[in-house]
């Protein structure tokens, strides 16, 4: 071989070997390109899912939140009873530690882990710290052991996953005070859920509070540590809701990807070693370049090998694919992947489950020409993806109407990244935020109630200075807003009240945080007017007081009123009073006639023993004790009569029985002339409290009316039932007459001011109305009739019974 072939040779060897080696650099270096825009891709799509999940984590625990506090308003629960409901609860949601109320002093007062109970909270720990009370969760520090720090009776080893957990809490009010919903969360279970799909070597996923501090993480080497020790990073995270890129992170190469939680203060961070995982190409990168000076002439397994190397590559790409694949349909988010003319390459259960039967049999509409878009959402999906730009990010609030025709708002975001053959294809992912919407619009409703509230509402600061007030409040005092804000609102003061007055309502709002009253104002024209006041304070989540608001309603026009209807009542109850006593008088006249003919006869007596010596000393002596003995009969009945008539405002316990037989001895003169038989069914000793004359009016008022029906209806064995019994807890008293009952057309206006069935002169139409009124205001019972049938002495006998329940 010459010199010059060999030259040729040997720089033609020279010039492939230089080419080969030139080629095989180049292959490995797009190789390498490639590999790192995948993991970029992969984290990307790893902290999007997991933000996307998590969140949803976040709106059941806001649900789970919403839900108690319901069970609370609705079921008008109280505390007591709530630790089955919580326990309940915390077996639907696997992620949740336990679930806990806690009050006003940070002391746990219900949870579903007993263990938890009457726990002081520290709440210094907890991020955010704001200033005013919102709907967003704060977190607290990573803690260890079954639940809180003071439950030092539960020890684990510290190298199990599952004692980790990190508290969050939200702000609900029941019962005008404050309370907190505070949930362990489980992040290792949370960890745990995602976990399987991180088949990527030293891919690790950090969950961060925004201040930088780690809650979870299957990097156990940065479990409750600071990660986040470069400003430059720390800036970024801060400024951004999500970026990805290949940085510095703990000193080490990393290619990382970073997604804030929406309307939470939470942060994902998917990380994955650059050195480490490409460590693999360049051990391989090396080995090839050996093979390739050591058997250069063997060309073809050369090309083999690299063959091998790309086919290798490509099926981790579609492994890579395949996992994708896997997220895409397991994603509870609404996602689709659309090419630069709108037609949707893939979509996920989640969204094709929106979409009507027709819908999903076509496959060649746009995305834009879906029936379940509202027009001016079709006109603008179709101008975005006509027009958007490379590495554009979009995000719009649509709505959208689902195969069930429910109309739904989502958080819509499309992203355009550049595929295979430089073109553009879109990545679409939604979020639900219909429930989001409607609270919204709770929120404003409760502003329109504000202002529109008939009640006149004031709002100050801690310092009793007005920051505002609403229409009603105008309206009843003359003052506009204008005219009172910064003011104190003891402008409104009449002086009618004095001073310890004022004293003793800012004592007690001190000491129970809230007040109600009576008090008289004066209006910006002077005239005076009574409110009804409720005075509530205001505290922020560090128990600072932070304002006072005040609810006023103007009752000047019912207190007048009330005063007419009690002047009117005791109108009415003084008529009653008089008429009964008309009735009594008559019975005492007719009680008297025989003990005043007994003491006429024994004194005529007496005078002819005196005069004729006509009766002896032992009928002398009969006479005397006849006189003294219907003295003594005279004396009772008057002090029964004024015992009637007196007024009695002191209440105490009386027996019904002896009550009831005081009203029989006031009518007995009466009941025995119409020879009326009052028979008592049991005879059981009960007592009420209340005023005795008020009750012994009431069983007059009945007992005459049925000796007057009994006379009307001309009765031939004339019966007054009385049964006195109890049932359940209540005292009844029944008393039925014989006469036939009560007319069915009129029984239901018997107890009406003035209604009687009795002619003008026997009654005034008040006494069952007075009695009524006693029963139920006095006494705090009912008083009810009907007609009924009742067995006495194997005899049916039917009346109206008139029945007492107290």
């Amino acid at each position: 071989m010459s010199f010059q072939l060999f030259s040729k040779l040997l720089l033609t060897s020279i010039f492939i070997v230089f080419f080969v080696i030139s080629g095989v650099f180049f292959s490995i270096s797009i190789l390498k390109d490639e590999a790192i825009k995948t993991h970029l891709k992969l984290v990307q799509l790893y902290s999007s899912i997991f933000v996307d999940n998590f969140s949803r984590t976040i709106s059941g625990m806001d649900f789970l939140v919403n839900n108690i506090n319901s069970y609370l308003t609705y079921e008008n629960s109280d505390f007591s009873i709530l630790d089955n409901k919580l326990q309940e609860l915390l077996k639907n949601n696997p992620e949740v530690r336990s679930i806990n109320i806690v009050d006003e002093n940070n002391q746990i007062i219900s949870s579903s882990n007993f263990l938890n109970k009457n726990l002081n909270v520290n709440l210094d720990s907890f991020y955010p710290k704001l200033k005013f009370k919102t709907d967003m969760f704060l977190v607290g520090d990573v803690l260890e052991g079954r639940d809180f720090n003071e439950a030092h009776e539960i020890k684990y080893d510290t190298n199990q996953l599952d004692i980790n957990f990190f508290p969050i809490l939200k702000e609900i009010d029941f019962q005008d005070k404050n309370y907190k919903v505070l949930i362990a969360v489980n992040g290792d279970f949370l960890m745990h859920r995602y976990n399987e799909f991180l088949n990527i070597e030293f891919c690790y996923i950090d969950l961060i509070r925004l201040d930088g501090k780690v809650l979870v993480s299957n990097d156990f080497t940065q479990k409750n540590k600071m990660i986040i020790n470069d400003e430059e990073f720390f800036k970024t995270i801060k400024d951004k809701n999500a970026f990805s890129a290949i940085t510095d992170f703990n000193n080490e190469k990393n290619i990382i990807s970073f997604d804030k939680t929406p309307n939470s203060p939470f942060g994902v961070i998917v990380r994955l070693n650059y050195d480490k995982s490409l460590q693999s190409w360049e051990e391989k990168s090396y080995i090839f370049l050996m093979i390739i000076f050591t058997l250069l002439i063997l060309s073809i397994f050369l090309v083999l090998s690299i063959l091998y190397i790309y086919n290798k590559k490509r099926n981790k790409e579609l492994l890579l694919h395949k996992k994708f694949k896997i997220l895409f349909e397991q994603s509870n988010s609404f996602a689709l992947v659309v090419d630069s003319n709108g037609k949707i390459i893939e979509m996920n259960q989640s969204f094709s489950s929106l979409l009507s039967k027709e819908d999903t049999q076509s496959n060649e509409k746009r995305i834009w020409e879906y029936s379940c878009w509202m027009q001016e959402e079709k006109k603008w999906l179709k101008n975005i993806i006509e027009n958007l730009n490379k590495q554009d990010h979009i995000q719009k609030e649509l709505s959208i109407v689902d195969s069930l025709g429910n109309k739904r708002v989502l958080e819509f975001m499309l992203s355009s990244f550049e595929a295979e053959d430089n073109n553009i294809e879109y990545v679409a992912i939604a979020l639900d935020i219909t429930l989001k919407k409607k609270k919204e619009l709770e929120l404003k409703q409760a502003y329109k109630v504000f202002e529109n509230a008939h009640d006149g509402i004031i709002i100050t600061d801690a310092h009793v200075n007005i920051v505002n007030v609403n229409k009603a409040f105008e309206k009843n005092t003359g003052y506009l807003l204008s005219e009172v804000i910064g003011k104190n609102p003891k402008l409104l003061k009449s002086d009618i009240q004095n001073e310890d007055f004022y004293k003793n309502m800012w004592e007690e709002i001190k000491l129970s945080n809230y007040w109600e009253g009576e008090i008289i104002n004066k209006r910006k024209n002077g005239k005076l007017y009574i409110e009804r006041l409720k005075i509530s304070t205001v505290y922020n989540e560090e128990k600072k007081l932070i304002n006072y608001i005040a609810l006023f309603s103007d009752i000047t026009l019912q207190k007048e009123q009330q005063k007419l209807i009690n002047e009117k009542e005791k109108l009415l109850y003084q008529q009653s009073k008089m008429a009964a006593m008309g009735e009594m008088i008559g019975n005492i006249a007719h009680q008297w006639r025989q003990p005043l003919g007994v003491i006429s006869m024994s004194a005529s007596g007496i005078k002819l023993w005196q005069e004729d010596g006509l009766y002896s000393q032992e009928e002398v002596k009969t006479f005397v004790e006849s006189i003294l003995s219907s003295t003594q009969y005279l004396s009772d009945t008057i002090d029964d009569f004024r015992s009637f008539y007196q007024e009695d405002l002191e209440k105490s316990d009386f027996e019904v029985k002896k009550t009831i037989d005081k009203s029989i001895n006031l009518l007995k003169t009466e009941f025995i002339k119409e020879e009326i038989n009052v028979i008592f069914l049991r005879n059981t000793k009960l007592f009420i409290n209340g005023i005795e004359n008020q009750f012994l009016q009431v069983s007059m008022n009945i007992l005459n009316n049925a000796k007057d029906a009994l006379l009307e209806k001309n009765i031939e064995n004339k019966y007054i039932f009385i049964d006195i019994y109890k049932e359940d807890e209540n005292i009844c008293i029944e008393i039925q007459d014989n006469a036939g009952g009560v007319n069915e057309n009129i029984i239901e206006h018997i107890f009406e001011p003035y209604f009687t069935t009795k002619h003008k002169s026997l009654g005034t139409g008040i006494g069952l109305y007075m009695s009524e009124e006693i029963v139920t205001k006095q006494l705090k019972g009912e008083l009810t009739v009907s007609n009924k049938i009742i067995n006495y002495q194997d005899a049916n006998y039917f009346g109206a019974s008139f029945k007492i329940k107290i």
